[in-house]
Formats: structure tokens, C-alpha cells, sequence
């Protein structure tokens, strides 16, 4: 889709910190972490809505989710946890519409700190976006643990 932010970054069109792609998915670093390491999985097909997809897109999808954050966990970025978030919709604050899935890494006590990033992003407030070295080593340990795990 022409507009679409997402589509543009699948085409190549704009820069993205690239951990890991395959023919229906490409999972890259969020721009604006909540934690370092937060990785965002991008569908090839534009479509803004999880019901867009058909089980098989889903289930790609989350397996794919599954080996993220496994990946995370063994790259150390994730020691203690880690939330899958997918906004579905405006009204859930999805702010650009090609579903996207959140793959965030926890530490315990972080609770705090990811609840006011998250807060924040609700009323549209981003902050600064990381930066482009941070967020491509955070990409190449995540590619390395997930090539280790056979991914």
C-alpha cells in the first residue's frame, strides 16, 4: 500500500534495523523501544486487521512470535519475560494500519518504567527514537540467537 509506513520499510523504501525475514514475514527493531531489544514482526501483506489474515498468515505469525522471543531470552535481552502486543485497530492505538505484532523483553522490576513508556505511546507521546547503531546491534544479536536456534 502506497502510504503505508510499514510497506515502505518491507519495499526497502526506508531504513529499518532488520533482525530476521522470510517469505511472509520481516521482523524488525522498534524505533521506539520500550525496552532495548523490542522487536516489531511485519507481515508482507498489508493488511491493517487480524482478521485480514487467514489461519495459516496467524499461525505463521505467532510461531514466528514463539522463536522471537525465544531468541530474546537466549541473547539475554529478555532474562525474565516478555509481552506480545498487537494493537488491532485505532480504538486499541494502532497507530499505523498494517498489523504489526510487539515483541517486548521484561526484566523484573521493570514494571514501572515499561508502564509509562507504554502510557505515553497511548496519548501519542514516542519521545525520541533510538538510535540507528542501537538499534542494529540489537538487531544483529537477535539474527545471531535466533541463526543458533535454527532460525
Amino acid at each position: 500500500m502506497a502510504g503505508c509506513l510499514f510497506c515502505r520499510i518491507l519495499a526497502g523504501e526506508l531504513p529499518a534495523s532488520v533482525a530476521h525475514q522470510d517469505e511472509h514475514s520481516l521482523v524488525i527493531m522498534d524505533i521506539h523501544p520500550l525496552q532495548p531489544g523490542h522487536a516489531l514482526i511485519l507481515p508482507r501483506r498489508h493488511a491493517a486487521r487480524l482478521d485480514e489474515f487467514d489461519a495459516a498468515e496467524r499461525g505463521h505469525l505467532f510461531a514466528l512470535a514463539a522463536r522471537v522471543m525465544a531468541g530474546q531470552r537466549a541473547a539475554g535481552l529478555a532474562p525474565d519475560g516478555g509481552n506480545l502486543l498487537l494493537n488491532d485497530g485505532s480504538a486499541a492505538n494502532q497507530h499505523i494500519p498494517h498489523l504489526h505484532l510487539h515483541c517486548i523483553p521484561r526484566r523484573r522490576g521493570d514494571s514501572l518504567a515499561v508502564g509509562a513508556r507504554m502510557l505515553s505511546r497511548m496519548v501519542n507521546l514516542f519521545g525520541f527514537a533510538a538510535g540507528r547503531e542501537c538499534l542494529e546491534q540489537s538487531a544483529r544479536t537477535l539474527a545471531q540467537a535466533l541463526s543458533e536456534a535454527g532460525g
